[in-house]
């Protein structure tokens, strides 16, 4: 009989509802019966179910499994390469070579001064360490803040490496009341940082300094308002990453295993012939706690000699038996573990052989959505607090003198990569012609500075205007400057007719002349 579905009044819907005899398991009845898995009656299904879903807050979580979580993600970024290449792939593509300063004050000067200290006296040597430059400690920066969920810098404000910033792995946050080592006001802002050190490797919670929260530069990854440590973003593919690893493992055991055998053998009183044949298993397990599961062991030679009998035959072993859609299955598997950052298969892969023009601009789109989202987290957590304190300091040095709009300024970013060269030029020329884009915007679509550029073109135009008259001045014809320096040479209306020989193809057809009188 065919089940249908009738209105439930109101009042009968209130009322509290017996468990489902087979609460796993969706059943509907012919009379005002639904879906019992869907909606708010879930929360019914998965208690008679006997699961149950934790309540708390986002730091009440975390408490409790945050440094089993990032322990788990250092080793698999250290052992397992899928991990460690998601990562890194995500880091490269996030920051490329480094976000590049662009002070933007009214003062050309000004701007061309402090973006001189920055690259001069800072970014060399950002760290007190001195083993990294900026570019590397942007890296490090976004690497931490996806292996861990947060990470921080101390801005040193005295001795001798003033002026520089010190890295600080999330482990060494912490306090000796195993508190998550950030103290919080009335509104749960942080105020204060405790900071642990090293000590034989690990990290000593019971020799803890002081850090007052301004002179901290804290990088959260944060998912809850409630939170105030993050945690590994990838955490929720880690199942899925221990399955993987054993499907490869298994895959690669399966290929030893055929590798060594090429026929098997039906015998009659096959269980005689290889009682015979095989030997004890020195190893054999006591329990089930320890050893290996087999009494016995058989081992073949490499060749072997089959003296049939009636009733016996030989069959060869077919290799791809283990894992025939391994292949399939772990580009899937490598799907799914590229979510949680964003990342498409083919830039987890750096494959893109099945992909036209279309889906990979597509997937890369998406992608860069959520690379766009990490860059401004990197620039309002590190970069523009790492900016306005070095200004600050310059300023109260005196090797900058101080303006309204001092802390004005842009970051450069790695954008979104063009595919086909061609078909971006021109998009982004249409772009330009309708004023959709400014030339900034274009330039920084490939990562350049438009003043550096502008300044670049107007000397290579200057020098190609010089070379053109020297031309002229010598043997009397005009050549257009553009071929000096690169440009489109287009006559135009009024020229002298000495262009003739040079004039584009595509530029509008000449208007006739007037024959002669």
């Amino acid at each position: 009989m065919t089940a249908t579905a009738t209105t439930i009044p109101l009042s009968r819907a209130l009322r509290p509802h017996r468990r489902p005899a087979a609460p796993d398991i969706a059943v509907t009845s012919q009379k005002g019966g639904g879906y019992t898995a869907l909606g708010y009656r879930s929360a019914n299904t998965l208690a008679a179910s006997g699961v149950y879903a934790h309540p708390g807050s986002g730091d009440y979580h975390a408490q409790f499994v945050r440094s089993d979580l990032i322990n788990q993600s250092r080793q698999f970024w250290r052992e397992n390469g899928l991990y460690k290449g998601l990562i890194d792939r995500a880091v490269s593509n996030i920051v490329g070579s480094g976000f590049a300063l662009q002070a933007q004050t009214d003062d050309a000067d000004w701007n061309d001064r402090v973006e001189t200290l920055w690259r001069e006296e800072f970014a060399r040597k950002p760290e007190v360490r001195g083993l990294w430059a900026w570019r590397q400690v942007q890296q490090m920066v976004m690497r931490e803040v996806f292996l861990c969920g947060d990470t921080a810098a101390i801005k040193v404000g005295k001795g001798e490496k003033r002026g520089r910033i010190q890295l600080l792995e999330a482990e060494r946050i912490c306090s000796r009341d195993m508190g998550n080592g950030i103290d919080l006001d009335d509104f749960g802002e942080p105020v204060r940082f405790w900071v642990g050190s090293y000590s034989a490797g690990q990290v000593d919670a019971r020799n803890v300094r002081e850090y007052n929260a301004a002179q901290v530069l804290y990088v959260p990854l944060l998912d809850r308002p409630s939170q105030t440590r993050g945690v590994p973003p990838c955490q929720s593919s880690f199942p899925m990453l221990h399955r993987i690893a054993d499907t490869c493992d298994a895959e690669a055991l399966a290929m030893q295993l055929l590798s060594r055998l090429a026929v098997s053998i039906e015998k009659e009183n096959a269980g005689e012939w290889g009682y015979g044949t095989s030997r004890d298993d020195p190893d054999q397990a006591a329990s089930e706690e320890e050893g290996d599961f087999s009494t016995r062991l058989h081992e073949l030679e490499y060749a072997l000699i089959f003296w049939a009998k009636p009733g016996e035959k030989i069959t060869g072993i077919d290799r791809n038996i283990p894992g025939k859609n391994f292949p399939e299955s772990i580009k899937m598997f490598l799907r799914l573990l590229g979510l949680p950052l964003g990342l498409p298969l083919e830039i987890v892969l750096l494959d893109w052989s099945e992909a036209n023009y279309s889906s990979a601009r597509a997937s890369l789109e998406q992608a860069f959505r959520v690379f766009t989202d990490y860059q401004l987290l990197l620039t309002d957590r590190f970069h523009d607090p790492v900016y306005r304190w070095k200004v600050r300091g310059w300023i109260q040095q005196r090797k900058l003198p101080t303006r309204p709009d001092r802390f004005k300024h842009a970051w450069i970013t790695p954008s979104f990569p063009w595919i086909d060269q061609l078909k971006e030029a021109q998009a982004w020329g249409a772009k330009l012609d309708r004023g959709l884009v400014t030339h900034a915007q274009a330039c920084k679509s490939l990562g350049i500075d438009r003043d550096e550029i502008v300044l670049q073109r107007r000397r290579e135009v200057e020098e190609a205007v010089g070379i053109a008259k020297e031309i002229e001045a010598v043997h009397g014809v005009r050549v257009p400057y553009q071929i000096f320096c690169g440009l489109k040479a287009s006559r135009r209306r009024g020229e002298a007719d000495d262009l003739a020989d040079v004039r584009d193809v595509e530029d509008e057809p000449r208007e006739p002349r007037e024959p002669a009188e």
